[in-house]
């Protein structure tokens, strides 16, 4: 299917996906916009922890299941049977304020803090179809024209992917970021986040949410349900989306390991839509080689 920013990809649970670089063994190379190209060395991924959530101060909110029908026939913008998605009612409560809108020359995508400055996406937000972002506006906890953080701005030089997600656009390396030009995340606080490669996700409650383009503009939408499948690199499940939520952050309180991060916990980015006769949708999981990305930038000033 054609693809532009404001709409998530698809792709079928069964099909082979491609292999991520090992970050243990390769190291991951950064590309952003303006050509500007860092290796991260191989022993990068090797030095990481899970983080807990960066709460600055916030109150933490907290969210019931949504209330699920068994899946039904496959809807339009990877909506799965009745659409049962919620319209976020305390955008600005932690964690809420911590998903942004992102606008871009390209279209809307959703994205989530994991710092101060550091805006997590697609990397189908960030480039695709051989064309980069050349300026976007990121508005956390968004409410139509109401910012409550504020917004911030800028261009080509901020947006950042891996080579691996550019060479081909394999689903599996469909991660990217915008390290930002200003600290709104002090505002809005940040997710925490974690991973483990051999932890089994299937058959676990996780809520999606970000900005979907099928409903009143700049509105934050949400729906949970459990996961489906998985490979090393993909998460598949049950949860609805559409359009614009690409970027979204696929969380879960504390995580499905004990022990490993506490808090409202991301462990994987929404990318696709469904496709075929598998109607679920699916994300890219944070493993060495995506945090090893992310963690870099978090680290620069």
């Amino acid at each position: 299917m054609v693809v532009v920013a404001a709409t998530a990809l698809a792709q079928s649970a069964t099909n082979t996906a491609v292999a991520a670089p090992r970050a243990d063994v390769e190291g991951v190379t950064m590309v952003n916009g303006a050509g500007k190209t860092i290796t991260l060395p191989a022993n990068a991924a090797t030095a990481l922890r899970s983080a807990a959530a960066g709460r600055s101060g916030n109150t933490v909110a907290t969210k019931a299941a949504a209330t699920k029908a068994e899946p039904g026939s496959v809807g339009t913008d990877s909506v799965i049977g009745a659409d049962e998605r919620v319209q976020e009612s305390v955008p600005t409560s932690y964690p809420w304020g911590a998903i942004a809108h992102l606008q871009t020359n390209q279209g809307g995508c959703t994205g989530f803090m994991l710092s101060r400055d550091v805006l997590v996406t697609a990397g189908h937000c960030v480039h695709y179809g051989g064309s980069w972002v050349t300026s976007y506006t990121v508005t956390p906890g968004r409410t139509g024209n109401n910012a409550p953080f504020g917004s911030c701005s800028g261009g080509i030089n901020d947006v950042w992917t891996t080579s691996g997600w550019i060479n081909g656009y394999p689903s599996d390396q469909d991660y990217g970021l915008v390290k930002l030009t200003c600290d709104i995340g002090n505002n809005t606080g940040w997710f925490g986040w974690w991973y483990s490669t051999g932890e089994n996700l299937v058959n676990q409650y996780f809520y999606v949410e970000g900005y979907p383009g099928d409903k009143p503009f700049g509105t934050m939408w949400w729906d949970g349900d459990n996961s489906y499948s998985q490979t090393a690199n993909k998460l598949w499940y049950w949860i609805d989306t559409a359009g614009g939520q690409s970027g979204a952050p696929v969380y879960h309180y504390n995580s499905t390991t004990a022990g490993l991060c506490g808090g409202w916990c991301v462990t994987a980015i929404h990318t696709n839509g469904v496709a075929g006769d598998n109607p679920t949708n699916s994300g890219t999981r944070f493993r060495p080689d995506v945090m090893s990305f992310i963690n870099y930038w978090i680290s620069q000033p």
